[in-house]
């Protein structure tokens, strides 16, 4: 694979199991050169990429310049607990290899899709969508942590922001746009990102974390494993544009949950056609849809009533 990024290949095929070993490999697409990268794994579903990170960072561009049309489908992301325990000193602190680890980042990227992959077990959010991405969408895939992630021990202490937390707490799905300045109504009126038929969940603690303009349809928000600290699926931030419909909620706690970057900052969430199926605490309800809503695509949403099926059976790598 590293042969296969230095040689610049634009489009790499992964083959069973790769692992970054006793370490995290970040492999970063960093400018126009990369435009129209595919990576993907093999027919089957048995691609793996353990301890490393597709990073498309297009933030040392010219304004205006982004990374594009970038496809990544059909691979399993994954951490290794044991290692990611080792990790000490610099490596757990802001900025670290830890704590800035992801499976698929894209950071000034424009026209990009996540295709039937799996995310799991990561250190930071399992992927995000930042610094003016723009036209992401994500489908058919499954963002979870596991049973030993929740269960770790030992479970170290890490700095992500400036605050001290455990580990195993750290189990984060999704951040669209980095801040208040990095927001659809604040940031430029990029960020639209679309979100079809994933699957979040189980032992999720929060998030998508949105501050995008975002159309989510037909995704099931799992809860599953009952544990009372989540699941906040839909964290509506500052900045933010949210159209909701045809989800399946299951058991989710606060599912919509409004948190912004400053007072009075707006934000506007509207949804259609959800099943809330045993979640509890209080939730944000949407307003109806407008009359005259246009994504700039064509798309028919399925009865969220299908969703936990179509989803679980159908979600991750083929």
């Amino acid at each position: 694979m590293q042969k296969a990024f230095n040689e610049h290949k634009h489009h790499i095929v992964i083959s069973g199991y790769i692992s970054a070993g006793s370490t995290i490999k970040t492999f970063t697409f960093a400018d126009t050169s990369w435009n129209n990268v595919t990576v993907e794994g093999e027919a089957g579903g048995k691609a793996v990429l353990e301890n490393i990170q597709l990073k498309f960072d297009g933030e040392l561009l010219s304004n205006g310049t982004n990374i594009s049309n970038i496809v990544v489908k059909n691979i399993t992301f994954r951490g290794n607990i044991s290692v990611l325990q080792k990790l000490s000193g610099a490596d757990t602190q802001p900025g670290g290899i830890g704590t800035n680890y992801l499976g698929i980042s894209f950071r000034r990227t424009t026209n990009a899709l996540v295709d039937h992959c799996t995310i799991y077990d990561t250190s930071d959010d399992l992927t995000c969508v930042t610094l003016g991405s723009d036209k992401i969408t994500f489908q058919y895939c499954h963002f979870y942590f596991s049973n030993a992630w929740v269960n770790m021990n030992p479970n170290p202490i890490w700095n992500w922001v400036g605050k001290n937390q455990d580990l195993a707490s750290e189990r984060l799905a999704m951040v669209i746009g980095a801040n208040r300045n990095d927001s659809y109504e604040y940031g430029g009126k990029m960020l639209h990102v679309t979100l079809h038929h994933n699957w979040f969940g189980p032992n999720m603690k929060g998030r998508p974390l949105i501050r995008g303009f975002v159309h989510e349809y037909n995704n099931y928000f799992d809860n599953s494993t009952g544990r009372s600290d989540q699941y906040n699926a839909n964290q509506i931030g500052s900045g933010s544009v949210i159209y909701s419909e045809a989800n399946y909620f299951y058991k989710t706690n606060q599912s919509n949950q409004v948190g912004l970057d400053q007072n009075g900052d707006s934000y506007k969430f509207y949804e259609r056609n959800n099943v809330y199926n045993g979640t509890t605490g209080t939730s944000q309800k949407g307003a109806s849809f407008p009359s005259t809503t246009n994504f700039g695509y064509t798309y028919t949403a399925e009865s969220a009533s299908l969703v936990p099926s179509d989803v679980q059976n159908n979600a991750g790598p083929k």
